[in-house]
């Protein structure tokens, strides 16, 4: 599955998130070709949230949108990580 970053605060009303935005814009470099509706990917936040999402491709803006199923979601404690070092 592959690993895409994302921003909370770059989501629609309709529960999508833009990939079109320079973090995501570079997981999905290597994998673009590979890239269709529906596809599962797990998107990523700061390494604090993974979530499972299906993609979907939006024809106004050009850009691959990502559903979440907030169901999946895992927080990741990156302070108790972080005191570990």
């Amino acid at each position: 599955m592959y690993r895409i970053y994302f921003d909370e605060n770059a989501g629609d009303q309709q529960d999508r998130f833009d990939l079109g935005i320079p973090g995501a814009l570079r997981d999905i470099a290597p994998v673009a070709a590979s890239l269709c509706e529906g596809l599962r990917v797990l998107l990523y936040d700061d390494q604090e949230i993974e979530v499972e999402a299906s993609l979907v491709r939006d024809d106004a803006s050009a850009r691959w949108m990502a559903i979440p199923d907030w169901a999946t979601m895992r927080r990741h404690d990156t302070t108790a990580a972080a005191a570990a070092h």
